[in-house]
């Protein structure tokens, strides 16, 4: 992808925490700043987890019921966070069931596409239990990835400076 293309597509990871809200708020900054359309992306997953899903899918009915609740999740995270903000950009919220890094580097694989999620937790515990979603985007994503850092991690580097 050239990323010297205007961005016409803000794709953004969306988890329901503080760091995804913060990343939410920044793509629609960037959404509105590129007139682009704004993609709030929320990836779930069975209670079996997603490599029990692998060998074993949900049923139809769980799985029209586990999408269903993400859709319900992610209307309600963008109301609380893009209402904060005003008149919203364009939003064409998507959810998605499976791991979070390559669901979301495969719905930013567009040309124009920006990709934004949050930086997560700087914790050795967290980056265990979790993984990171972030660095697997940046790895692998063809477009333009930007990481909004978490809120302590903002502050420190801006007393650094």
């Amino acid at each position: 992808m050239n990323t010297m293309n205007a961005v016409r597509r803000v794709v953004v990871g969306v988890n329901g925490s503080v760091g995804s809200s913060r990343a939410l708020r920044r793509a629609a900054d960037e959404a509105r700043r590129h007139h682009a359309q704004l993609c709030p992306v929320m990836i779930y997953s069975s209670p079996q987890g997603d490599y029990i899903d692998m060998l074993w899918p949900p049923d139809e009915e769980t799985e029209h019921e586990l999408a269903s609740d993400a859709r319900h999740r992610l209307a309600g995270i963008c109301h609380r966070v893009l209402d904060e903000q005003g008149d919203g950009p364009c939003c064409a919220p998507v959810v998605a069931r499976g791991p979070a890094g390559p669901l979301l580097v495969q719905a930013a694989d567009h040309d124009g596409d920006l990709l934004v999620i949050g930086g997560g937790s700087r914790g050795m515990l967290s980056r265990f239990v979790s993984g990171s979603v972030g660095r697997y985007c940046v790895r692998h994503a063809e477009g333009p990835v930007l990481v909004v850092p978490d809120e302590k991690s903002a502050d420190e580097a801006s007393d650094a400076a």
